[in-house]
């Protein structure tokens, strides 16, 4: 018998690949889906993020400011293993630390049992897991 999911904690960057996943959790487990979505400095106009996720049947959208935490505890530390790179070496694998922490965060705080990120694209999955 598997479990009923009724509240998913979702790493939302408004782009395609997951409003898409939105749209089917959504409609797969019937179940209330909350976008997260970390500002990392990337430019992005992340008011248009919200706006799109709250289109797509998104009731919650929390947009959290994790600049200092991803420059101090990721960029600080990536610069420091490689300290003769000319290359900025500060891609997206490196900003999936910080949003994922804000996920699980967000999750024990609003007590949902489920939280959903997109894979890299070389694993072409979803991976969803259990606070």
């Amino acid at each position: 018998m598997s479990r009923v999911i009724k509240k998913v904690v979702l790493a939302y960057s408004g782009g395609l690949d997951t409003s898409v996943i939105l749209k089917w959790l959504q409609e797969t487990y019937g179940c209330e889906v909350i976008a997260f979505c970390a500002d990392l400095g990337q430019g992005e106009d992340l008011q248009a993020i919200k706006v799109k996720a709250q289109k797509l049947g998104v009731q919650r959208v929390y947009v959290e400011d994790l600049r200092e935490t991803f420059v101090k505890d990721y960029v600080f530390r990536c610069y420091a293993a490689t300290p003769y790179t000319k290359a900025v070496i500060c891609s997206e694998p490196r900003s999936r630390g910080p949003s994922l922490r804000g996920v699980r965060l967000r999750s024990r705080s609003k007590k949902a049992p489920r939280r959903c990120r997109m894979a890299p694209p070389e694993r072409e999955t979803t991976k969803c897991g259990s606070s």
